[in-house]
């Protein structure tokens, strides 16, 4: 088969993608939280006052409502607490969450093991590789046409 082909770029993603995601899970679970939750957070976090609605959360991360509300049931019952819910004062059938202060510093400590571990990724030659096939397939393509 031939390496520049879109189905071998699309594997070699993958499984960059997937080495990402497991070394995530490893570290992370000593915080006990996993990698969605950690963008849970993150999506909460760079929100101008740490708030959001769980339609926006919904939206925002493409996930269904019954994974949102799991995910926030999973959140509040964590022993930091990182997040409370609570209904909105302009409308009070929507509802929100909020980064609790203990959350923010837990998400603060988090991120700085996250953003290693990608540095590291997104500097090794297995990137530089990956980066090139990418490359590589999209002007292989561009020639066929």
């Amino acid at each position: 088969m031939n390496n520049n082909s879109n189905l071998c770029t699309w594997l070699n993603m993958k499984h960059f993608e997937n080495d990402i995601q497991i070394t995530l899970e490893k570290a992370l679970i000593k915080y006990d939280f996993s990698p969605v939750e950690f963008s849970f957070l993150h999506y909460l976090y760079d929100q101008y006052d740490s708030t959001a609605s769980m339609l926006e959360i919904k939206d925002s991360l493409k996930l269904s409502s019954a994974a949102v509300s799991r995910m926030a049931v999973r959140l509040e019952n964590k022993d930091c607490k990182p997040i409370i819910r609570y209904h909105s004062d302009d409308n009070q059938k929507a509802v929100c969450l909020k980064m609790t202060t203990s959350g923010v510093k837990q998400f603060k400590e988090i991120s700085v093991v996250v953003e290693k571990i990608l540095d590291d990724f997104f500097t090794s030659t297995d990137f530089v590789d990956l980066r090139d096939m990418i490359l590589n397939t999209n002007i292989h393509s561009q020639n066929e046409e």
